[in-house]
């Protein structure tokens, strides 16, 4: 029992260190681009290049975890974000540590997906799977507000290096336990080939429409977004044609996991962008400083973390359709009060708002994961990872892009605008919540209760 329940331990380790590389970069640029004169225009390509390959190659990871084995493709993917690490920190230049950075992505997109595998394999569905999917949440709420603590004190103390170089030990400690905790028994959950043509297409639409709603501007922008379109419309016609498609039909056709995705997109479309809007709001209208505009987003993460236990309790008593229905109304609600702070300038009304909206977040995503996994067969765990991470990428990128260009683009700063967006995002979440049928979990009997290995 103990030694399971180490193994979940040991993979939200590996989900905290791939979040903290999101945040904990963010806070290191400003010092990088001293360090490196003249490369300040590309150092965005610090934080934007590990986003772009880390969303574009989930869903093709988490095929490739299922076919070649989850344990085997996360203990790869674990070792390639050490060395990739170890190179960011000694980058002689920018493009070594721009690389180093993609190269990260690249190893988190397929540590994720194989490590959530391995939580579904390690539990049963019910009270053990509702808890470990509560830790997975919390624990990436926890590296992202980590990233920019840690990022502030190590970049202060010890340099814009110990930023990156402080993964190494981590994986390290990940990678000498993971032999003896983690499962063989998943080494191989599925055999066959794996469909390439699906694999390139899927990958480079994600990419290119990741690319297009985070990075790219003007012409770049919308020749992106066509191309994404095109390529994943070409993607259904092949996979439809294909003996064994990179995505089953029987995941995607499946009403609770779709419903799943389309919540896990709708949240992050709603939350994620406060993050501009109270930049601006805390530094360009409050006039306060980068630092305790940080500290005032902490709440934000402490309400996720908060938020993934109460959903896990609440799933003892509800469905997962009625949790996620009432997060999302915690949502909505933090909206209207963060509507109300803008109006009267209140900053201490903001913070509470951002508190309340990870709250809902938090426990929405609980609900909206245990759904979705539970339909999904021992073969298919991968990928369906891969795609209930690619969700919320996207939600996150296309919702950040849409309500900065509503609140900020037309060279006026309309915040309330933006505010009005995330709430119609809000209200299809809710909606789709209600495909989230099903009784609600039960106290559960984990693998490690039944007397398995």
């Amino acid at each position: 029992m103990m030694r399971e329940r180490a193994a979940v331990l040991l993979l939200c380790a590996a989900q905290f260190v791939d979040v903290l590389g999101v945040t904990i970069a963010v806070i290191g640029l400003p010092e990088i681009g001293r360090r490196f004169p003249g490369a300040e225009a590309s150092t965005q390509w610090v934080v934007s290049g590990y986003a772009l390959l880390f969303g574009g190659f989930l869903v093709s990871a988490g095929r490739v975890a299922d076919r070649y084995g989850h344990r085997r493709t996360f203990v790869w993917g674990m070792a390639a974000f050490l060395a990739a690490s170890l190179a960011g920190g000694l980058a002689p230049g920018i493009e070594v540590l721009i690389t180093a950075r993609a190269v990260q992505g690249l190893a988190a997109a397929f540590v994720v997906p194989a490590a959530f595998a391995l939580v579904l394999s390690l539990t049963a569905e019910g009270r053990e799977r509702v808890v470990a999917v509560g830790w997975w949440t919390a624990t990436a709420a926890a590296g992202g507000a980590a990233g920019f603590l840690f990022g502030g004190l190590l970049v202060h103390y010890a340099g814009w290096r110990s930023i990156f170089l402080l993964n190494v030990p981590i994986c390290l400690a990940v990678l000498l336990f993971a032999r003896s905790l983690l499962p063989a028994r998943t080494e191989r959950a599925e055999r066959g080939s794996l469909d390439l043509p699906g694999a390139m297409l899927v990958t480079g639409g994600l990419l290119a429409a990741i690319y297009g709603v985070s990075a790219a501007t003007g012409t770049v922008r919308v020749v992106a977004l066509v191309g994404a379109v095109a390529l994943l419309a070409v993607f259904v016609v092949v996979e439809r044609r294909t003996a064994e498609p990179l995505v089953p039909a029987r995941l995607v056709g499946t009403p609770r996991f779709d419903a799943a995705l389309v919540v896990a997109f709708a949240l992050t479309f709603a939350t994620t962008p406060a993050s501009v809007l109270g930049t601006v709001f805390f530094q360009q209208q409050q006039g306060l400083s980068a630092g305790t505009t940080g500290f005032l987003f902490a709440p934000f993460s402490i309400g996720v973390v908060g938020g993934s236990w109460l959903g896990t309790r609440l799933l003892d008593r509800l469905s997962g359709r009625w949790v996620a229905f009432g997060a999302f109304g915690v949502v909505a609600a933090a909206l209207v009060i963060g509507l109300v702070a803008l109006h009267t300038g209140s900053t201490a009304g903001f913070a509470v708002s951002l508190a309340i909206s990870g709250t809902g977040l938090g426990a929405a995503s609980v609900a909206a994961t245990n759904a979705g996994t539970a339909v999904v067969g021992e073969t298919d765990r991968g990928i369906a990872s891969g795609l209930l991470n690619t969700a919320p990428q996207l939600g996150s990128a296309l919702g950040t892009a849409v309500i900065s260009t509503v609140a900020l683009g037309s060279g006026v700063t309309d915040l309330p605008s933006g505010i009005f967006v995330a709430l119609g995002a809000a209200v299809l979440g809710t909606a789709a919540t209600l495909g989230l049928s099903g009784p609600r979990v039960t106290a559960g009997t984990a693998p490690w209760e039944r007397g398995q290995p």
